[in-house]
């Protein structure tokens, strides 16, 4: 009777959530036990057979890898129980919690909604169980921090709405539906104290981008384009309608605008050669090799005769963009680089800048998505019955 009332109140929880998204946390770390602590309010604690009992901010609870696949359970350092699965069900939406990874040590972290705990493959999985709208709370401070205007946090909240709504099966093999690391969205925490950031939420709620067909509209985005966006097939090998290249002139003078990297020569000419067997022999090519100029997106280093995709360089010499200039200074290629990403699709500084320009969200996914409409989520479920 007992678990039945529990098991009735927590239903009741979910009854008011629209839409409910399993998140991977710590997905990166190799967790072999965390400790998890009530921030505010009670969350009830469940095993494979049911409710154990309430916790409160003052208890502790350590889970350890254990044998057979099980996870130990210990509360406030004392032995509870030794289970397949863990769960963690908040009594109050509003209720946060703090987890911190123990076995290895890495920086605690606070979470809003629910949790589920297995052993996967011989490391511990955290599995977020979150309203879509507060995790989007929790994304759209993670991507942007603070101290930014609501009209931008308007437009990446659309985004990342949009993102997570498109491609919300990304790892359903998996046992979620995203995970907290930047290929999806970055998911670092709760969102703190940002009223604009609730504010931006609660007034594009349900508002989506569609594309001409009427599907989600690919929202990629990266952090400074350098004064011009990128095409998708310089990066992916792909091409995407609405994301053609055009000069942006909003972030040129923003803090990641512009970068500069020194490689040895030895290792920059190795490299070159071993990989792409560059003729260093002629005399034109060995000199383009350390004089290169892009004064727009290319997607070959010097031409596309080489074969040198400049997305392989930027992974190979871990660059910030693939948008730079090289010459030759003693026994160092430096390289004079613009903008920070991909490339492709909004420029967060970028609309940042527009933002404080007096530009509203509207605006700013239209500079950027050209060909977007935005529409409510539930007028578009309507559109495809």
């Amino acid at each position: 009777m007992r678990f039945l009332i529990v098991f009735m109140v927590i239903m009741l929880n979910f009854k008011g959530l629209t839409q409910t998204f399993k998140l991977s946390i710590f997905t990166e770390s190799n967790i072999k036990s965390i400790s998890f602590q009530p921030g505010t309010g009670t969350y009830f604690l469940m095993n494979d057979t049911g409710f154990v009992r309430k916790i409160v901010p003052a208890d502790l609870i350590t889970i350890n890898l254990g044998i057979s696949n099980k996870l130990d359970v210990k509360l406030n350092n004392s032995y509870l129980f030794s289970s397949l699965k863990v769960y963690l069900f908040h009594e109050k939406s509003e209720n946060n919690a703090k987890l911190k990874p123990i076995i290895p040590a890495i920086k605690e972290r606070s979470y809003e909604g629910d949790f589920e705990v297995i052993n996967k493959a011989g490391k511990i999985q955290i599995i977020n169980l979150i309203d879509l709208d507060q995790y989007l709370e929790g994304v759209v401070e993670s991507e942007s921090g603070t101290g930014q205007n609501l009209e931008y946090y308007k437009a990446q909240t659309v985004i990342s709405r949009t993102y997570a709504l498109k491609y919300k099966n990304k790892h359903a093999s998996d046992g979620f539906n995203l995970c907290d690391r930047v290929h999806c969205q970055a998911y670092l925490h709760r969102r703190f104290n940002a009223a604009l950031i609730d504010s931006a939420v609660r007034q594009t709620k349900n508002l989506i981008m569609l594309d001409e067909k009427n599907n989600l509209y690919a929202t990629y985005f990266h952090a400074n384009c350098g004064g011009q966006t990128c095409q998708p097939d310089y990066v992916w090998n792909e091409t995407l309608p609405g994301f053609d290249s055009f000069k942006d002139t909003f972030c040129v003078r923003t803090k990641q605008a512009n970068w500069e990297k020194k490689i040895p020569v030895n290792e920059w000419k190795a490299f070159m050669v071993n990989k792409y067997d560059f003729p260093i022999w002629d005399s034109l090519s060995n000199y383009q090799l350390y004089n290169f100029q892009q004064s727009e997106r290319h997607a070959f280093f010097i031409h596309p005769f080489y074969g040198i995709p400049l997305r392989d360089l930027r992974e190979a010499f871990q660059l910030k963009s693939t948008f730079f200039s090289c010459s030759l200074d003693g026994e160092f290629v430096v390289l004079k680089g613009r903008g920070f990403g991909h490339g492709v699709g909004l420029c967060q500084e970028g609309a940042m800048n527009m933002s404080k320009k007096g530009f509203d969200y509207q605006q700013i996914l239209l500079f950027y998505y050209p060909k977007m409409q935005l529409t409510v989520q539930s007028d578009r479920l309507n559109r495809k019955m």
